[in-house]
């Protein structure tokens, strides 16, 4: 059955990113756009996801990889998207007390210093697409604007604002919320983007599915491999366990399961459902978190199963899959965006590949869900992605960061051509041309001259 009839049948509401703009952020001087539109490519067909209730003739990749040279501004695409969500959902709560905004711009000209960072994504929910944008300094809110598309036809008007002006509120969207949105004026101040005050008022017509989903966006930044809190939370529910465990099969981690220490009493009918899931709470936010090991005799005859404490006694690479795979099973359950910095540190490279293929799978990721991650290991550059799922971040000399797509229709990609040679070989964007092997230093002068 075709996996977009499976998601009608479910009843999924869909929602994906189409693109993500930024200017005059951290290491991004001029605009740069991350977009997930899938080209006409014939390979890995199933890595994509279709679009069909806002216009089936519309393809997104449902994963997107960031390559580049260390300090060249990898993490920094994922910073301005955290950035750009935390503003979303913070800058407005009643009763907030007035302070600066936390945004740094491009610091390394004077042309940007003084001027605003701006932010724009492009995204769908159901048959609906958004595109939401704001320019911000340290002080005050510059500009922001909300546009929304029912279907392939063009964009309409939700509001605009200049400054502290809100000039434009659509009139039927504005009597649909019975005139509450005219009334959320009011609140409106400098440092609080009108979305975030929208987004504090109850049942506005097409704003809760908006905030819906940008709660439910997950960022993992380059910490998340030190705490299991999160991924508890996420495991400790019973609707994501059996696809975590799941997402576990087959990745020869040494051992047969995951759990909780109550979790064995489910099985043997000591504890109602009711009572296993409380103690799963109540576990899960201790972190206290078993492997189960088989333990045998000189003959490799089975004995027993022993329990592993998973801090304690596993690896890191162990801890850290456990990890993603709580968090990407709660992505794709929930049709949710997820960023991930450092995707592929402490992982094997057959397990970052399995852990993909997983991932990218047509039984498993039907329901819209999206993958932005930032990763070293080049042999994703040998045809594990699509040419169109590839990103290169480069840096020039003035500390500029730009982003460019692998695969385009101005720039194509051969499908016989070797990108990871070509990466390592430097002939690629996001590769330096100082850290080569022509360039090796010396280290000490006359070193070893004198005996």
């Amino acid at each position: 059955m075709d996996k977009c009839i499976i998601c009608v049948i479910l009843n999924f509401v869909i929602a994906m990113l189409i693109r993500f703009k930024v200017k005059n952020y951290l290491s991004f001087k001029d605009e740069v756009e991350l977009d997930l539109t899938a080209e006409a490519l014939k390979e890995k067909k199933d890595y994509t996801h279709c679009a069909y209730l806002y216009n089936p003739k519309l393809n997104l990749v449902k994963s997107a990889a960031v390559f580049g040279h260390n300090a060249y501004g990898k993490s920094n695409i994922i910073k301005a998207y955290s950035f750009f969500r935390k503003f979303i959902l913070t800058s407005f709560t009643f009763g907030k007390i007035t302070q600066e905004i936390d945004v740094e711009p491009f610091l390394l000209n004077t042309s940007t210093t003084d001027s605003p960072s701006f932010f724009e994504a492009t995204f769908i929910v159901h048959n609906t697409k958004y595109r939401y944008a704001f320019e911000v300094n340290n002080e005050r809110i510059i500009s922001e604007e909300l546009h929304y598309a029912d279907g392939a036809v063009r964009e309409n008007l939700l509001f605009i604002r200049a400054h502290q002006e809100i000039r434009e509120i659509s009139k039927l969207w504005n009597k649909q919320a019975e005139n509450r949105i005219e009334q959320a004026k009011l609140f409106s101040k400098p440092q609080s983007l009108f979305l975030s005050v929208l987004l504090a008022q109850d049942s506005i017509p097409r704003i809760n599915k908006i905030a819906e989903w940008f709660r439910g966006n997950i960022i993992l930044n380059e910490n998340y491999g030190l705490t299991t809190s999160n991924a508890a939370n996420i495991y400790s529910k019973e609707e994501y366990r059996t696809a975590i465990l799941r997402f576990l099969d087959n990745s020869d981690l040494g051992f047969t399961s995951i759990f909780s220490k109550v979790a064995n009493y489910i099985s043997s009918g000591k504890l109602t459902k009711e009572t296993a899931d409380f103690l799963f709470g109540i576990e899960m936010s201790n972190f206290d978190l078993f492997t189960q090991h088989n333990v045998y005799d000189a003959e490799y005859s089975f004995i027993r199963q022993v329990e592993f404490n998973l801090l304690k006694n596993e690896s890191s690479g162990t801890i850290k899959y456990f990890i993603l795979a709580c968090h990407l099973a709660y992505a794709i359950k929930n049709s949710q965006l997820i960023l991930i910095d450092e995707l592929d540190a402490s992982l094997s490279t057959q397990l970052l590949v399995f852990l993909l293929e997983t991932y990218h799978n047509n039984k498993n990721n039907v329901t819209g869900s999206q993958m932005i991650f930032v990763v070293h290991n080049t042999v994703l550059l040998n045809k594990k992605l699509r040419r169109d799922q590839i990103w290169f971040i480069d840096k020039n000399k003035y500390g500029e960061s730009t982003i460019h797509k692998g695969h385009t229709v101005e720039n194509p990609i051969r499908i016989d051509k070797s990108i990871e040679q070509d990466f390592r070989d430097g002939k690629t964007k996001g590769t330096s041309k100082k850290a080569t092997q022509d360039n090796v230093p010396t280290l000490f002068d006359n070193l070893g001259d004198e005996k």
